[in-house]
């Protein structure tokens, strides 16, 4: 299979090549002969050979190529990238253009920018694996003006790009609301349970419904009740991240699965309106619910590395009566 994108910024077509073979036969004959017709023609050849290779590389150079993420992007799932492209040339027009991307087939043609042009093009991408990248497998290539050689830029990306791990769907355990080993429950805090936590005065945005009447007619003032919030104990999903030998794909497949599957119960334990967290070696994150803890342990699931079980530290530690499950 043919590599995409190239290692390379310059390269000698076929054409090219042909080219400059011919070039060299040109000179051979002008030098056994003698013939100033024969120099006449190598000049031009060469004079167009340099001509070519200049107006390639500023046809290339003058486009500047970014790319950013359309919204989430999960491994091995379809995402839209928009790239942008901007014609820095102020006089004139970038054509010839071809923009390269590792998930695409093939070359997909860029109509003519003109001076000072900027355009947003997106395109399906597909990501194989989780993880940050800060380095586009993109660019611009052209083989304008003669096609003598194929000039290549790489893009940038506008910030990284977070792939997040394709969630594996598995069965998660209930969350009891008491540690059946005796352990206490959570401080309750200020919400809307049924015990009092304390009287105050009113403030905007309380419900009048927890007015005290009695309280507020005694103190001439309106005096509400502040209750406990009802808070169900949390569960914190562990990933072992501490490998032998991180390098070694037969202990990399479990290790990836077991993120997959942590992913997995998240999103499902969260769409319940459970608080879940994450833990793994030198990696928490606290529990809470939501859709913004839902971005949180997905990117930090598709930021966890393996480190050595040598330099391993340790899980992070766990209030009393939380849950910790090792998602294998």
């Amino acid at each position: 299979m043919t590599r995409l994108i190239p290692e390379w910024e310059i390269r000698v077509t076929n054409f090219g090549l042909g080219y400059i073979l011919m070039c060299l036969v040109v000179a051979i004959a002008a030098l056994n002969t003698g013939n100033n017709g024969l120099y006449l023609v190598l000049a031009a050849m060469l004079s167009g050979m340099v001509v070519s290779g200049f107006l390639s590389r500023r046809n290339v150079r003058g486009v500047r190529c970014e790319i950013e993420a359309a919204g989430e992007v999960i491994a091995t799932r379809p995402a839209w990238l928009k790239v942008r492209l901007e014609n820095r040339l102020r006089t004139a027009t970038a054509q010839a253009l071809f923009f390269l991307h590792e998930s695409l087939p093939g070359p997909l043609w860029v109509d003519p920018l003109g001076p000072g042009e900027k355009r947003d093009v997106v395109v399906e991408s597909v990501f194989p694996r989780r993880g940050v990248f800060r380095e586009a497998d993109a660019g611009m290539l052209s083989r304008f003006p003669l096609g003598l050689f194929r000039k290549y830029r790489r893009a940038r990306l506008t910030r990284e790009i977070v792939v997040y791990p394709l969630p594996e769907t598995i069965p998660v355990p209930e969350i009891p609301p008491e540690d059946p080993r005796g352990g206490r429950p959570h401080p309750r805090l200020r919400g809307s349970g049924t015990d009092i936590r304390t009287l105050r005065e009113f403030a905007p945005g309380d419900d009048p419904r927890d007015l005290h009447w009695k309280q507020s007619a005694r103190m001439r003032r309106w005096i509400v009740r502040e209750r406990e919030a009802e808070r169900d104990r949390v569960l914190f999903l562990a990933v072992e991240n501490a490998l032998a030998d991180p390098a070694d794909p037969d202990a990399l497949a479990p290790f990836e699965r077991a993120v997959s599957r942590a992913a997995g119960a998240a999103l499902l334990l969260l769409s319940r309106g459970a608080e879940v967290g994450l833990h793994a070696r030198g990696v928490k994150v606290s529990a809470r619910g939501g859709q913004s803890q839902r971005i949180r342990i997905l990117d930090a699931l598709a930021r966890l590395e393996p480190v050595p079980a040598a330099e391993a530290p340790e899980f992070p530690s766990m209030r009393r009566g939380d849950l910790r499950w090792f998602v294998s």
